[in-house]
């Protein structure tokens, strides 16, 4: 089974203590891709597997952290690989109306809200 991957999401940002350790938290357990970093300014940004939206991670008492839902493809199934490696899950998995939503945890702490479409067949459901 491949690694579970976040899907998509806005920019957001998360300030972070080490930026080498969230480097690999964010590639190797989320299945993101670095595409930039600027050292003098402590931040570097990933894309999101499916759209040209950035996670940003920074280390500057400067920039507030900010949290929206991530996309993934099954909920159950990424928080059971977040366990499995050994991370926390703060909230959840629960059922709601497009699937199920948990919030995971990163090595700083920050929360990670996570939602799904298994009720939808994986796709957007809109009121016309």
């Amino acid at each position: 089974m491949p690694t579970p991957a976040l899907r998509k999401v806005d920019s957001i940002m998360y300030k972070v203590k080490d930026l080498a350790i969230s480097e690999a938290f964010y590639t190797d357990v989320m299945g993101m891709t670095k595409v930039w970093e600027d050292a003098d300014q402590g931040m570097m940004g990933f894309l999101l597997k499916d759209s040209d939206s950035e996670i940003v991670l920074h280390t500057r008492d400067d920039l507030p952290p900010f949290s929206y839902n991530y996309l993934v493809d099954n909920v159950k199934q990424f928080c059971d690989e977040h366990r499995r490696k050994d991370y926390k899950i703060a909230f959840g998995p629960i059922k709601v109306r497009s699937g199920s939503y948990a919030v995971l945890v990163d090595p700083d702490g920050n929360r990670i809200p996570i939602v799904d479409l298994t009720e939808f067949g994986g796709a957007p459901r809109y009121n016309r």
